[in-house]
């Protein structure tokens, strides 16, 4: 059995953040009528306002991460042929984005090869979701090895880099509806990803 069990836990978490994103979001149907009124811009979207962002960090996981508000935390103990393992999932929506966090502890006894366990990740996050992956690379963060990708599904944007820390992978994941200017979020979200020792 691969070491990617990290991305089915992950992938229900997201797909269901996403789900209810899109169901609380839409507009209300306007009643007919000659002229339509311009869409009232929001007063604060906190995707958008650098001040609402805060540094989070997690001690037991060891890393740090700017991010608009205080994600949700998960924890999940799972037996299985290789022992058991714990994924630890960060969830925070808002009504542009999905931001999400996470990492698995294997048990001591299972050993894996790093670019086979990026690749698994990457590969079982977009077979999960149904989505096609758009572009996928390696790269090197903060000296870590870590795979950068981008996947689509429906009318989803999924933007992700799967990291490798000695014996446990990270998963970071931003979520946007297609046709969301995701810049600023991105890289405000990735580049302070930082993971400590």
């Amino acid at each position: 059995m691969k070491g990617f069990l990290v991305a089915l836990v992950i992938t229900l978490a997201l797909s269901a953040s996403i789900n209810a994103q899109e169901h609380t979001n839409r507009p209300p149907k306007l009643p007919p009528s000659t002229s339509t009124p311009a869409p009232a811009a929001p007063a604060e979207t906190p995707g958008l306002n650098p001040n609402a962002w805060a540094k989070f960090t997690s001690e037991e996981g060891r890393f740090s991460v700017f991010i608009p508000g205080t994600p949700k935390d998960q924890v999940q103990t799972t037996p299985s042929n290789i022992g058991p393992y714990t994924t630890h999932l960060f969830t925070l929506r808002n009504p542009r984005h999905v931001f999400l966090i996470g990492y698995v502890d294997y048990d001591p006894s299972f050993n894996f090869n790093p670019q086979a366990e990026l690749d698994a990740n990457r590969d079982q996050f977009v077979k999960n979701l149904k989505a096609t992956l758009v572009t996928s690379r390696n790269v090197k963060v903060d000296g870590y090895s870590a795979l950068e990708f981008t996947a689509v599904a429906d009318e989803r944007i999924f933007k992700a880099r799967v990291y490798i820390v000695g014996r446990r992978p990270y998963l970071i994941v931003l979520g946007s509806q297609k046709g969301v200017d995701d810049t600023f979020a991105l890289n405000r979200f990735f580049s302070s990803f930082k993971i400590t020792r």
